[in-house]
């Protein structure tokens, strides 16, 4: 059984808001690489508790509404003022004034309702943290300048995506999204790390037990400088995240109407995150010059090397198949970023949003065998322009394959899993059970000792 440890030092970042007058209490002076290091263990046990003041729920839950009301969805990002308490075997931190909005586009809803006897019902949704949130400060205040450069864990931010619901059905593996980043990682992917831990609202004096989430690292700029080189400037090269939000970021050429720099009310499905030079960018020579390569089968097979990183691209489409990701570049122009160098504008792709994977979510296969029965190319009759380049060329179609046998052989496999799964159970689900939380609450291994025989068995057959 589980024992958490008592806390007894608690660290604080932030202290009242409405006493500012030493700055030097909003520095933060822990050793953030310890504490990401922490975070991102799968074997140490976190809490994650949200406080929020009622009104600020209040109103963050009827904006929300009235977004729906004129667009048709929830997506407002507007970010709302929290205080945030970590807790771990080795202690816990407190952090206030952070900044907190919901997050995803397909699965974000209201935290809370209201039911028929006008009682509140509260719900699961993804969100996200921001550490450097300024509210209200003046920007020409010293609180304003610590408070916008203010990190935790290493990290300007932090996301949080609960167990998935698709057809009606929880994701009872819990852990399927974080197994599937560290495969890619495994496969030597740039890619996140994630970990996972238990949420609690606090809204006033109410809490609530809001259950079993997945703790996912931003791509963003501090993920950039941790994992690619800067010029002499230490500037970076442009950054893109890829999604279907106006239309599929299956990078063909008629993209003009679905690049660009994300506004209020609007979202590209190429969406600059970077060298945005405050929203006004409007030069994407990196990224239109990429199109026009990939979108030219004979260009591409004399210069792909100078196009995208091809073996990290290998990789990636090994992994992904491997986990059964339908909605990726390959099958659902959906869920990734592309990076290209500061120096060369060689391309990387960089995966994200790994739920719909490990023979659950949102599986393209009409046969309802989760596909792992799918051809190791692709099976789609219009399929991504790089996608094709790829497949058509013969030694990065050898190297993809080789890849496919080196992971079976290496951690791909179902005891790999099992052992990381056995952990997270022993660690949460009495808590989850006995606490009452949202959510998905008693662990199991569903359909995965098949599904991993069984995708196993395919790729090879297919390879020999």
């Amino acid at each position: 059984m589980f024992l958490m440890v008592t806390v007894s030092v608690v660290t604080v970042y932030a202290y009242n808001h409405q006493d500012s007058s030493d700055v030097t209490q909003y520095m933060n002076v822990r050793d953030q690489s310890e504490d990401y290091d922490h975070l991102f263990d799968n074997y140490n046990f976190k809490s994650f508790t949200i406080e929020f003041e009622p009104d600020v729920f209040d109103s963050m839950i009827a904006n929300m509404q009235d977004h729906f009301d004129i667009y048709g969805d929830y997506i407002d990002n507007t970010m709302y003022p929290v205080n945030f308490t970590y807790q771990d075997n080795y202690g816990s931190i407190t952090v206030l004034e952070v900044g907190f909005r919901t997050s995803s586009s397909t699965s974000r809803n209201l935290p809370r309702t209201i039911d028929w006897r006008d009682r509140y019902v509260y719900h699961q949704t993804s969100f996200q943290l921001q550490f450097n949130e300024t509210f209200e400060y003046l920007d020409n205040t010293n609180i304003y300048q610590i408070l916008k450069t203010r990190e935790v864990f290493n990290l300007e931010q932090l996301n949080f995506e609960y167990s998935q619901i698709y057809d009606g059905d929880y994701d009872e593996a819990m852990i399927s999204e974080a197994f599937s980043q560290y495969l890619y990682r495994e496969a030597g992917l740039i890619v996140s790390n994630a970990s996972y831990g238990i949420v609690y609202l606090k809204i006033g004096e109410e809490l609530i037990s809001y259950g079993f989430f997945t703790v996912v690292e931003p791509i963003d700029s501090e993920f950039l400088k941790a994992n690619f080189r800067s010029d002499k400037a230490l500037e970076y090269g442009d950054l893109y995240k890829v999604t279907d939000i106006q239309g599929e970021g299956a990078l063909r050429e008629d993209y003009e109407d679905m690049l660009g720099v994300d506004g209020d009310t609007f979202r590209y499905t190429y969406s600059l995150r970077n060298n945005t030079l405050d929203g006004t960018r409007i030069n994407h020579d990196a990224f239109i010059d990429f199109i026009e390569a990939v979108n030219e089968y004979d260009y591409f097979l004399g210069n792909y090397e100078k196009i995208i990183d091809y073996d990290m691209f290998a990789r990636y489409l090994a992994i992904a198949f491997l986990i059964g990701n339908s909605d990726d570049i390959r099958y659902n122009y959906n869920n990734y970023y592309i990076y290209f160098d500061v120096y060369t504008s060689v391309a990387t792709i960089i995966p994200f949003d790994l739920d719909a994977s490990l023979g659950f979510g949102k599986h393209l296969d009409l046969s309802g065998n989760y596909g792992v029965d799918y051809n190791i190319g692709y099976n789609l009759d219009d399929v991504s322009p790089l996608v094709d380049d790829f497949f058509r060329t013969l030694a990065l179609v050898t190297m993809y394959q080789e890849y496919l046998v080196q992971f079976i052989e290496d951690f791909f496999n179902y005891q790999t899993f099992l052992a990381m799964y056995l952990d997270a159970k022993s660690l949460y689900e009495n808590i989850l059970v006995s606490e009452g939380h949202l959510g998905n609450k008693v662990f199991s291994t569903r359909n995965l000792e098949w599904y991993f025989t069984e995708k196993t068995s395919s790729v090879l057959e297919q390879i020999q």
